[in-house]
């Protein structure tokens, strides 16, 4: 069966070659050396020979323009199977046809690139793809694998050097990944402590996208760092307008600026707007630590039973048990309550704190790069009655 599947398109191409040639009289000659060729290779086929049978097949189906078609059909069929030594004999066999059409030719350095990148030969699918940067029908594509490829190799300066064709483009995914390689060099100047280098770098990172909340969380991480509380806290309002989902990873990071700069009333204002928009559980709890000090536990109690009747969460529960062991008289009371608070702890540990919203991948640590699909920033805190 699977030389069957193998042979399909290769014999599909034949016989459309000697049905056209079948014509001319003056071409018989040729057809029998075809035909020789043809039935030497699928000779070897059968005999399991197949690298073998592939180089008599390339010769037997010369390149034209017509059936060109068969010969990417081939090696598709070969990479999907995983045989990418032979996927790759093809595409080369083709790359190296000059008479081909500059469409079948680009094609063909473009599957190749791809063939070494499945290959993990990262500078030889890089050497093709830089060849198609100026192709209208290649272009975009090709600077897609090329941040891949530097991605891959964490070669952010390479992948920066990009910028221009990738401005020139407009992409928003590329500009978005583009954003977040200034993010990966400003965190290693951060690192460094190079205040300047790394405000620069993610100056230029919110320019590329605007809506990279790990730009902005970065910044935030450099004011606070050098008590520039003020601005800090502009950074976190920011991320809350460029991704909610996001937000409630920094609350309690944006509470200590708040508390540093005297103003801890102001946020617990902002904080209850989030709560309200988003029905967060991060948001709900730091709330509830305002009412219990400004009122008292009880009208805590109020808020959160309510909160739960209308939005039920684990995470929300447990913070509900805790407080109930704070009132609670009774030490075999505090000890039953104990027992349900350690193991809703337990029970949240087994469960994931966050999911990637473009590949489904589940993770109890936060990446800004999907270990899975690579996508950036789509690790987001987990939603619905186990999560926010």
């Amino acid at each position: 069966m699977e030389w069957l599947f193998l042979l399909l398109p290769v014999a599909m191409a034949y016989g459309w070659f000697m049905g056209r040639n079948s014509v001319k009289q003056n071409d018989h000659n040729a057809q029998q050396e075809l035909s020789i060729k043809y039935s030497t290779g699928l000779n070897y086929l059968f005999s399991n020979q197949q690298d073998k049978a592939i180089d008599y097949l390339l010769e037997a189906l010369k390149v034209e323009d017509d059936s060109v078609e068969a010969h990417f059909a081939m090696a598709n069929l070969f990479r999907r199977r995983g045989e990418l030594d032979r996927a790759l004999k093809v595409h080369e066999h083709l790359v190296q046809q000059k008479h081909l059409p500059n469409s079948a030719q680009q094609q063909a350095v473009f599957e190749l690139g791809k063939d070494f990148l499945s290959a993990g030969l990262y500078d030889r699918a890089e050497n093709m793809f830089n060849q198609l940067l100026k192709s209208k029908e290649y272009g975009l594509k090709s600077l897609t694998y090329l941040m891949q490829i530097f991605q891959s190799t964490k070669d952010w300066e390479r992948g920066i050097e990009l910028k221009k064709a990738i401005v020139k483009t407009k992409d928003k995914k590329l500009m978005h990944n583009l954003a977040n390689f200034y993010c990966e060099l400003a965190t290693i100047a951060l690192k460094k402590d190079e205040f300047i280098a790394v405000i620069e770098l993610l100056e230029n990172a919110l320019v590329q996208d605007p809506n990279s909340c790990r730009a902005n969380w970065l910044m935030a991480q450099i004011y606070e760092n050098h008590q520039q509380y003020v601005e800090a806290c502009k950074c976190y309002q920011d991320i809350y307008t460029q991704d909610k989902e996001f937000f409630p990873d920094v609350i309690d990071k944006m509470h200590h600026c708040y508390k540093e700069l005297g103003e801890e009333e102001a946020f617990f204002k902002f904080i209850r707007q989030v709560y309200e928009e988003t029905g967060s559980s991060s948001a709900l709890i730091s709330y509830l630590t305002h009412i219990e000090q400004t009122n008292s536990l009880s009208k805590a109690k109020e808020f959160i039973l309510l909160a739960l009747k209308r939005r039920p969460t684990i995470r929300g529960f447990k913070h509900f048990v805790k407080m109930q062991m704070t009132e609670a008289e009774q030490a075999s009371t505090t000890e039953n309550l104990d027992v349900i608070k350690q193991l809703i702890s337990e029970y949240l540990k087994l469960k994931h704190r966050y999911s990637c919203r473009t590949c489904g991948f589940n993770s109890s640590t936060h990446y800004w790069s999907c270990p899975s699909c690579h996508d950036w920033e789509q690790l987001k805190p987990v939603r619905g009655l186990e999560g926010e």
